[in-house]
């Protein structure tokens, strides 16, 4: 493949703000490969990339624009979209939208199935398409050099069943909160514990961001952050943030963060991690209810320390 020539991609990626996150090493790699990167994915995670010259132009799954792709079988000409030398999607071969693909760039298009549990991390795993076909691969660098003193705290994630009670996030806020200024921060799936959180460590004291940019400028001026295995999580990792993530049923062998300034907590119970099905069927969600908060709070300390 011609690495001198500026070239165009299309990356189709389904998934979360984590999902996304995970996925900047193709983008990277492309960008240092003379392409410009377009990308189809989540809404909430496009403006951000683009903002930060990840990706040149994205667009939503669900945006209004891609409606007859996912309906009907017909060549693919995306509204403000070039055309594409490369195409590389992560979704399944079978579907409407890969048949309209494959109709509209033939053997430009690498399909790459996601896998739910792949064998390793799953940055590596959404890597191997590019390697297959010799474009040299790039991982971001975090590079944080403003530290102030800030804690922000994210109690929540996608998933409740990924949550730490949050009895012992507001422990961790009530401890710091002497000490040095703490924020925290309540997305969308945070929301229905509002009156909870304001009345707790009261409304000056909480983020309610808008969109992933806002929020991202919001973390960019401080220095420690705590959650769950999240999105925001993944985002403060990538800012470069000192990051502490708190895993429990998910395994950080193929969803945390691989960047030097994160810290993986969790315990070492014989039933965590755990496949998707058995964690929606468990109930007590003993492996984040064994992580004591005096335990996080010592951990925190250190770190401060030093």
């Amino acid at each position: 493949m011609d690495h001198n020539k500026s070239k165009n991609a299309l990356v189709i990626r389904p998934g979360s703000i984590g999902d996304l996150i995970l996925t900047v090493p193709v983008f990277i790699s492309l960008q240092k490969n003379n392409f410009d990167v377009y990308l189809i994915g989540n809404e909430k995670v496009n403006g951000f990339f683009e903002e930060r010259r990840i990706i040149k132009k994205g667009i939503a799954f669900g945006d209004v624009r891609l409606t007859e792709f996912f309906t009907k079988i017909k060549k693919i000409l995306i509204p403000d979209f070039p055309e594409f030398d490369l195409v590389l999607s992560y979704i399944e071969e079978n579907s409407i939208f890969s048949q309209n693909l494959d109709i509209t760039f033939g053997k430009k298009v690498i399909f790459y199935p996601l896998k739910e549990e792949p064998e390793c991390h799953m940055t590596e795993y959404i890597l191997q398409p590019l390697k297959s076909i010799g474009i040299k691969v790039y991982y971001p660098e975090t590079d944080k050099k403003n530290f102030n003193d800030i804690l922000f705290i994210h109690p929540g994630s996608g998933s409740k069943k990924k949550n730490w009670p949050k009895e012992n996030f507001l422990k961790i806020y009530y401890h710091f909160s002497s000490k040095i200024e703490c924020k925290l921060i309540l997305g969308e799936c945070e929301m229905d514990n509002y009156e909870y959180w304001e009345k707790n460590v009261g409304k000056q004291n909480l983020i309610l961001p808008k969109n992933i940019s806002e929020l991202s400028h919001k973390l960019e001026i401080g220095s420690y952050f705590i959650g769950n295995d999240s999105g925001v999580s993944h985002l403060a990792a990538f800012l470069g943030l000192e990051a502490f993530i708190i895993f429990g049923p998910t395994d950080p062998k193929i969803w945390a963060p691989t960047y030097k300034n994160v810290r993986i907590i969790k315990t070492s119970i014989d039933c965590s991690p755990c496949v998707r099905a058995k964690r929606d069927k468990c109930i007590d969600i003993i492996c984040l209810k064994k992580i004591a908060a005096q335990d996080i709070i010592h951990l925190l300390e250190n770190e401060m320390g030093r």
